[in-house]
């Protein structure tokens, strides 16, 4: 049975219901696409195949319900790529840290399965079931919702928590359930969910490689106010500046508002909405004492030597995950790999989250003693 959910009483009598459950599923619908934050449109929570509920947040006027059940300990939360939704429903309950997590796309990459794999991928290789995924990308805001939809949104979670039975004996199979725990504890943690500042934004945009040091401050300059207005006018960053037009501008350094018209694609309008605000942040970018502007990126080591580095760091990461059944990718990606490289190269690796938690368990002192010989067999 589904219910649909869309006034205040019902939603905190559902709340309290689900509180009553040891485990329970959770899913989002959310649009994305013109905005820069996302906007959430449908929450769906299930305690298994035949209790499923529905919830309209656009008609909920207290959502404060849902706040407290992420919260509580004694209820699991079943979810599929949870950094996807839980930053939205946090966003929606008042910021509630969220408690208990179980993320159905993480507990694979501990069992055998891979980082990547979709839910429905997970539920047609464990319990034998196809979901029909062709309204993944239909209008969730518009309401009344379609059939279609309703039945979509609510196969989402009503398997979850079966699926999650069946990942959590394989992850305790391969004896990985430690390991599995402590990286769920990251969603109970009040960094998991804090917006990057602004300042250090720049650091996103690829293509700076050749940038010196003063390039860079004016860089760091420009991502920072791009960062702050679209946060603030709740526009994707592209609307205002794309990649391109920053790293343009980086290195035309217009000085009055025609030599923004030479930046491809800036059009009129937004010279006339932020050029003034864009030619600002360059002046303060131009005028940041040397000794404070960011260091280029810069290697002692040859790009041969690098990357001999990094394949051998990846090597001792497969060479470890494949027998305890643990994704590669999740337990050190590639890019983890090369600044873990790149910390080594500086001294200053000891901090390296690769060197801390169950990572560093795996991997053991076999890294620490790579690292102390310079890499040398």
């Amino acid at each position: 049975m589904t219910l649909w959910i869309d006034n205040d009483a019902d939603f905190s009598a559902l709340c309290r219901e689900a509180a009553q459950h040891p485990c329970i599923a959770l899913d989002t619908e959310f649009i994305w696409s013109s905005t820069f934050y996302p906007r959430l449109a449908l929450v769906q929570l299930s305690w298994g195949r035949e209790h499923c509920a529905l919830i309209d947040p656009q008609a909920i006027q207290n959502p404060a319900p849902l706040g407290e059940l992420l919260e509580n300990p004694h209820v699991r939360k079943i979810l599929h790529e949870a950094p996807s939704d839980l930053p939205i429903l946090r966003n929606w309950c008042g910021a509630p840290l969220p408690a208990a997590i179980f993320d159905t796309r993480l507990a694979a990459a501990f069992c055998g399965l891979s980082l990547s794999c979709s839910l429905n991928k997970l539920l047609t290789e464990l319990l034998q079931i196809t979901l029909d995924k062709s309204e993944t990308r239909s209008d969730w805001l518009q309401r009344p919702l379609t059939d279609k939809q309703l039945q979509y949104a609510s196969e989402d979670v009503i398997m979850l928590p079966e699926l999650a039975l069946q990942l959590e004996d394989r992850i305790k199979t391969f004896g990985n359930l430690a390991c599995f725990e402590e990286e769920m504890i990251l969603f109970s943690r009040p960094d998991f969910y804090r917006l990057e500042e602004p300042e250090n934004c720049w650091q996103r945009i690829g293509g700076s490689g050749n940038f010196d040091a003063r390039r860079l401050a004016i860089l760091r300059e420009l991502a920072a106010w791009r960062e702050m207005t679209a946060r603030e006018l709740d526009k994707p960053r592209p609307r205002i500046l794309k990649d391109e037009q920053v790293l343009a501008i980086t290195t035309l350094l217009p000085q009055t508002l025609a030599d923004l018209r030479k930046i491809p694609e800036f059009w009129p309008k937004h010279i006339q909405k932020y050029g003034e605000s864009i030619l600002a942040a360059i002046q303060r970018g131009q005028h940041v004492p040397l000794e404070d502007c960011p260091s280029p990126q810069t290697l002692k080591m040859s790009v041969q030597v690098y990357r001999k580095r990094v394949a051998r760091l990846q090597a001792l990461v497969k060479k470890r995950c494949e027998p305890r059944g643990l994704d590669p990718s999740l337990v050190a990606p590639r890019r983890e790999i090369s600044s873990l490289v790149q910390a080594a190269e500086k001294g200053n690796w000891i901090n390296h989250s690769l060197m801390h938690g169950w990572r560093a368990e795996l991997l053991g002192d076999t890294l620490r003693t790579m690292i102390k010989n310079n890499f040398e067999e």
